[in-house]
């Protein structure tokens, strides 16, 4: 179950930044301009939302159940970064300020390197 938690979450976070990097690959070098593709960043951009609640719940069920507590982990800072992702994306859904986008898009990222740290070297921050 924890490994069935781990890709589902792999698989939400792909989707989740999708929308920041399928239009940038298709305008640098696929270059589709159907109204299927177009209808597919609309149906990504609508399911952005609920799917970030379901990745915040999946992530925290998947440390629990691989850990049994709470714990400084690479998979603890990361769910942390998550939920920092989250807040700033519910606020920049409520004030529409440029500079939350931003920053949203910068802790996304940051949860993608995080994720990789995760998978490749779980135990990293034993190290410190």
């Amino acid at each position: 179950m924890i490994k069935f938690l781990g890709l589902i979450n792999i698989l939400l976070v792909s989707v989740l930044t999708s929308t920041y990097w399928l239009p940038r690959l298709n305008r640098h070098t696929l270059r589709i301009k159907s109204a299927g593709y177009q209808s597919l960043i609309g149906f990504l951009r609508k399911i952005h939302k609920p799917l970030g609640i379901v990745l915040l719940v999946t992530a925290l069920a998947h440390g629990m159940l691989a850990l049994g507590k709470l714990s400084l982990h690479t998979g603890s800072v990361m769910w942390i970064v998550i939920f920092l992702t989250s807040l700033l994306g519910g606020a920049l859904y409520r004030k529409r300020k440029p500079a939350l986008f931003k920053w949203h898009r910068r802790f996304a990222l940051l949860v993608v390197l995080l994720m990789l740290l995760h998978l490749f070297a779980p135990n990293a921050l034993s190290f410190l």
